[in-house]
């Protein structure tokens, strides 16, 4: 018998297998149709919930881990660097002295504030002179009694006592500006120091001791606690998202393998990015012990209440 007489008239090997593939893909159109339908169905009935179906959606989702602040450190006023206390990678605290500009001149007219400030001299000089005319003008005052002196030089010695009393107000007032001049000379001093103004990391060091700066940056600060969780996610699912939602975090570094982290929405952009039909998503992602890293990878999935 031939190959060929093995199967009816007009239908080969080909044919059969041709068959098959028919009716198994019409099966998987059925089977998928009737789950489609009875997915409506489900949601029309209140059974699944759309924003939990929806969020089952949000998961593992790209991620990034930045620092929540990134400080590009310069200095006040320009100058040259006497010293640099700090490089890269280096931790420091806010208010940390991170490099100090050339202030020799600055130093000198501070000492010379102070020292004007502390000198009680001319105004003691004031008190004696005062204190004189008081009572060179008491005594006149007697002898003009039993006109022992005339009103004329009464009057006079009455002024000069009083001019001596106005002088002692007005050192007083010198006095007191000699020490707000103290605190233009301190000021003036503490901008030759350049300090961190957040807890952070040491991420680039631009300027080194001897080198003059401007208007450009000296060092670049980030802030690691907390840390900020930035992923993109279509627009459809806005919706579904809100701000205090919980999202669980996992990165692929070595030693957080088998980590899972949790992180909290905090912002939701109200602008979505029209090209992409996307909005932006930040999450605060506490790091007390400064042992996540930052700049990495990560993945997300956003818990459903």
């Amino acid at each position: 018998m031939n190959k060929t007489d093995e199967y009816p008239t007009g239908i080969g090997r080909s044919g059969h297998a041709s068959n098959r593939r028919s009716n198994a893909s019409w099966r998987q159109n059925v089977l998928l149709g009737l789950g489609t339908v009875l997915s409506v169905g489900a949601l029309m009935a209140g059974l699944v919930p759309s924003s939990r179906a929806s969020l089952e959606v949000l998961s593992d989702m790209d991620c990034v881990i930045e620092p929540s602040a990134t400080v590009d450190l310069g200095s006040a006023v320009p100058g040259l660097i006497a010293h640099s206390y700090f490089d890269r990678s280096d931790f420091v605290s806010k208010g940390t002295v991170m490099a100090q500009l050339e202030s020799d001149v600055e130093r000198v007219a501070l000492a010379i504030a102070r020292q004007v400030a502390g000198s009680t001299t001319a105004l003691d000089l004031r008190k004696v002179t005062a204190g004189f005319g008081e009572r060179t003008r008491a005594r006149n005052e007697q002898l003009l009694k039993t006109s022992g002196v005339s009103r004329q030089v009464v009057d006079q010695v009455s002024t000069e006592a009083r001019l001596a009393g106005l002088q002692v107000v007005q050192e007083r007032e010198s006095q007191r500006l000699a020490e707000l001049d103290v605190q233009r000379a301190e000021a003036t001093l503490a901008r030759r120091l350049i300090r961190s103004p957040i807890d952070g990391s040491v991420v680039q060091m631009y300027k080194r001791a001897g080198e003059y700066v401007d208007s450009d940056p000296v060092y670049q600060i980030a802030q690691l606690d907390p840390l900020n969780v930035e992923v993109i996610v279509p627009v459809e699912y806005l919706g579904n998202l809100s701000t205090g939602m919980v999202a669980a975090i996992t990165i692929d570094v070595p030693g957080f393998e088998n980590q899972v982290l949790s992180a909290e929405v905090r912002r939701i952009d109200a602008v979505a990015d029209a090209a992409s039909a996307t909005y932006g998503v930040r999450l605060i992602l506490e790091n007390p012990d400064m042992k996540i890293p930052s700049g990495v990878r990560c993945q997300i999935d956003f818990l459903a209440s």
